[in-house]
């Protein structure tokens, strides 16, 4: 694929991952349509060459106006919500029906960013990209990851698309994840662990320069097509070293003390939290840890990527 005719178009190009998709795909020499909600980073207006266009997914009429007349190589797909409190309506009119505005311009191949969330939030060992899917999402942030998924899969032929699964996301600009804990941690003389794990379950992380990278080499070439990737750090890192290393970072003079409690209390403070956020319509939680946060501390996630491990082989034999 010749990237300098090739053009793409990325969705949620403002945001922490797509930003860092936008600088990938620039960087490699595609023409680059970069769809902007509200806030265009500063480090994206720098680069030039970029096509920024201000559009609300929500708004499929308006949306399809501003973006029917191109053509694009490829599309990603990054854009919807990213947190694990709102109201189900919300949820599936940003995260869901968007995709059958996308997919009705002409396109090669669509890259659809997705999350490990959609196989579930349990005590795993080893799953990977053949894992099944959770049948009973309680969360509609899984909820319409999962119904994207398979409507992706069941109305564009398997040679249109890849799905990208990343873990928790991490890196330079993060304002999501990192961000939450960050805050929790300014606020509190304790790292709390509930149930049985007491911080030692894996907490799957995958950097945001890996996630852009997987994107993009998904993108040039068409031996994943139809496929799901899951985009995973190769270090093991359990929940208690993600919250050291935290620590380290931004609070080496702070001394934590660890507090280890049942999982029936922290999913009693959970279910608090999420209903009286949810009934506030908030738009981040009135406290910490949320009903589906909790899930998310107290399991095993032990996830491999092992498609992502032979998109990068496959592009090293190409090299």
């Amino acid at each position: 694929m010749e990237s300098s005719n090739k053009s793409v178009l990325i969705t949620g190009a403002g945001g922490f991952i797509g930003s860092h998709i936008v600088k990938k795909f620039h960087k490699e020499g595609f023409n680059v349509i970069a769809i902007i909600h509200k806030n265009l980073p500063e480090e994206l207006l720098n680069l030039g060459n970029i096509e920024f266009i201000y559009a609300d997914i929500n708004k499929a009429d308006s949306f399809y106006d501003v973006i029917k007349d191109y053509k694009p190589s490829i599309i990603v797909h990054t854009a919807g919500i990213v947190r694990d409190i709102g109201r189900e309506k919300e949820f599936e009119q940003c995260n869901f029906e968007p995709i059958k505005t996308l997919t009705k311009i002409d396109f090669d191949k669509l890259i659809y960013i997705s999350s490990t969330d959609v196989y579930g939030l349990k005590d795993f060992y080893g799953a990977d990209e053949r894992t099944r899917l959770d049948r009973h999402p309680e969360n509609p942030y899984q909820k319409y990851k999962i119904k994207t998924e398979k409507w992706i899969e069941n109305n564009l032929p398997y040679n249109k698309y890849i799905i990208i699964r990343p873990a928790a996301v991490w890196g330079e600009n993060d304002k999501t994840i990192e961000t939450r804990f960050v805050n929790y941690l300014k606020n509190s003389k304790y790292i709390v662990h509930f149930g049985k794990w007491r911080g030692k379950n894996r907490w799957p992380l995958a950097n945001v320069k890996s996630v852009a990278n997987a994107v993009y080499k998904s993108a040039i070439t068409d031996k994943f097509n139809g496929d799901a990737i899951n985009i995973i750090d190769s270090d093991y890192t359990t929940l208690d070293e993600y919250f050291s290393e935290l620590c380290r970072k931004y609070f080496p003079n702070k001394t934590f003390k660890r507090i280890y409690l049942p999982l029936w209390f922290g999913k009693l403070l959970g279910f608090i939290s999420t209903t009286v956020s949810n009934w506030l319509n908030l738009k981040s939680p009135i406290f910490e840890p949320t009903a589906y946060s909790i899930k998310h501390l107290t399991s095993n996630l032990d996830f491999q990527g092992k498609q992502f491990s032979r998109l990068l082989l496959s592009s090293l034999n190409k090299d």
